[in-house]
């Protein structure tokens, strides 16, 4: 006999496959697995919308002929702590929605992005992350964050990374251009005890200049460790390469090729409740980097 328990397991997995696919409007945009449209249905959830969560998040969320306008309503910590975001646009119009399945401590979990609007003359813009429990026939919000580090935050590809036997953590990118540079922020999150917190975030600096084309990257590894540890050892890898630019430099003399990478291993500390690298040379290269 199926228990009730290995049912819920079954209807689980049976949502990851069924998870829907939004339709773009545009033909030149590609689809995004992770998009999906307010007035869809929750897979594994009948009857249920995505703006059925979204309203517990935004509880006078409404619909009209601007779209779907709310206000905020609750103060909004952001996931990398004081001096960083926090503030929301009032109202709050709804743009593009994201959303995707994960397990936290064994349990699934939604997780949703939210594009609630600009605020002028703001560098880091608001994106909100908010995750439901999703064991029930109605998803319940546990907890909200701004995670909104630069211009235009979303979710990463890929977007989990599996932390633990029973977790996964939230990958997402923040971003900004600059003539032929990129700046992206790289938040690695995750869900304990129903709250979000934030293991770090890191910066890649990408420039397609004269005398050399720059290019960085991160790469997410986590592979168990020992002592019974909770969480597995969480691998942080950070190439930076640098290659001759495909474009005429002129009087400039390009300069010389290269290629390197460092890593740093993320592993949970119980006494502080966090993970905790175990090198800061990830951190170092990120500041040489970033004052060439």
């Amino acid at each position: 006999m199926i228990t009730r328990q290995l049912f819920g397991i079954f209807a689980w997995l049976a949502a990851i496959l069924a998870w829907p696919v939004a339709s773009v409007a545009q033909d030149a945009v590609l689809q995004d697995p992770t998009l999906v449209e307010l007035t869809t249905g929750v897979p594994g959830h009948t009857g249920i919308s995505f703006f059925d969560l979204v309203k517990q998040v935004i509880p006078d969320l409404a619909r009209n002929e601007n779209g779907s306008i709310g206000h905020r309503t609750v103060t909004l910590r952001h996931i990398a702590g004081d001096g960083f975001g926090g503030s929301l646009p009032d109202p709050i119009k709804i743009g593009v929605l994201r959303a995707l399945l994960f397990e936290s401590e064994g349990k699934p979990r939604i997780a949703m992005l939210l594009d609630v609007g600009k605020i002028d003359d703001l560098g880091e813009q608001p994106a909100l992350l908010a995750v439901f429990d999703a064991a029930g026939r109605m998803p319940t919000l546990l907890d909200a964050v701004d995670i909104g580090l630069d211009r235009v935050t979303s979710l990463a590809e890929p977007a989990l990374v599996r932390i633990g036997e029973r977790d996964h953590a939230i990958l997402t990118t923040s971003q900004h251009f600059n003539s032929a540079e990129n700046y992206t922020w790289t938040a690695l999150i995750f869900l304990r005890g129903g709250k979000l917190s934030l293991i770090d975030k890191f910066l890649a600096y990408n420039a397609h200049t004269c005398p050399l084309r720059k290019t960085q990257a991160f790469s997410f590894d986590g592979e168990p460790g020992e002592n019974n540890a909770p969480y597995y050892e969480v691998t942080v890898t950070m190439s930076d390469e640098g290659t001759l630019p495909e474009e005429d430099c002129y009087d400039i003399a390009v300069g010389t090729p290269y290629a390197r990478s460092v890593s740093a291993t993320y592993r949970w500390d119980a006494d502080e409740a966090r993970f905790v690298a175990d090198s800061d040379a990830v951190e170092r290269l990120q500041e040489e980097t970033g004052e060439r």
